[in-house]
């Protein structure tokens, strides 16, 4: 199955979760980032549950400091 993370393609396993792929991207472990899959933020409670489809979306936002 083939996504797009943050506007780059990426292969994954049919049947893959959001987790997952935030795991193999070594998101799954930063704070303080919001995740959207075509348009709909994901709430981090459902990221596990969360499914991917062939050709989503997916953004990854993480905050920043500054001012």
């Amino acid at each position: 199955m083939n996504i797009f993370c943050n506007g780059n393609p990426i292969a994954l396993d049919d049947c893959t979760s959001l987790f997952k792929l935030l795991s193999v991207t070594e998101y799954v472990n930063q704070k303080g980032i919001a995740v959207a899959v075509n348009n709909c933020v994901i709430k981090k409670q459902d990221w596990e549950s969360h499914q991917l489809q062939e050709n989503d979306k997916v953004l990854i936002v993480s905050a920043t400091k500054g001012g």
